[in-house]
């Protein structure tokens, strides 16, 4: 599973098989308890990766405030549910897991994201959430598999 904390953000779950899924982010905490309920009783989950969130430059108290809150948010219903966590930085999971090149990170893992997922509904420009969850979850996958879990 990965997971984007931020409030245009998603959470996926790629299958040994490559099936795809992903949800938007559900808008509180208790929602977000409620969905990986609801995930962990469809899929089988052994790890997840979360991208580590921390503040901006230029960006508002308010809204570096509540960005943390939902980080915080999946953390503790992750943890209440026991599921391992691997958080890591945004620069980290993009160097392993997009394409080489450059310009807009965030159009760089659209792109990807349409070609690897056909199946996931990533039409919009704000779908990068979904897009940025579903390599997250491809980096939980090779942790996993290279024990860095």
């Amino acid at each position: 599973m990965g997971i984007d904390p931020g409030a245009g953000g998603a959470v996926a779950v790629v299958g040994e098989d490559g099936d795809a899924y992903t949800w938007d982010y559900p808008g509180d905490a208790v929602a977000v308890g409620q969905l990986l309920v609801e995930i962990l009783s469809a899929h089988m989950v052994s790890s997840v990766a979360i991208e580590r969130v921390h503040s901006m430059p230029g960006q508002g108290v308010s809204s570096s405030f509540k960005f943390g809150q939902n980080f915080g948010s999946w953390l503790g219903a992750l943890g209440a549910l026991g599921i391992p966590v691997i958080t890591v930085s945004p620069k980290k999971w993009q160097n392993e897991m997009l394409d080489a090149g450059t310009g807009d990170t965030k159009e760089r893992s659209l792109s990807m994201a349409r070609r690897l997922f056909p199946n996931v509904t990533l039409h919009r420009k704000k779908d990068n959430g979904r897009a940025d969850a579903l390599h997250l979850a491809r980096y939980a996958r090779l942790a996993q598999k290279t024990g860095k879990v």
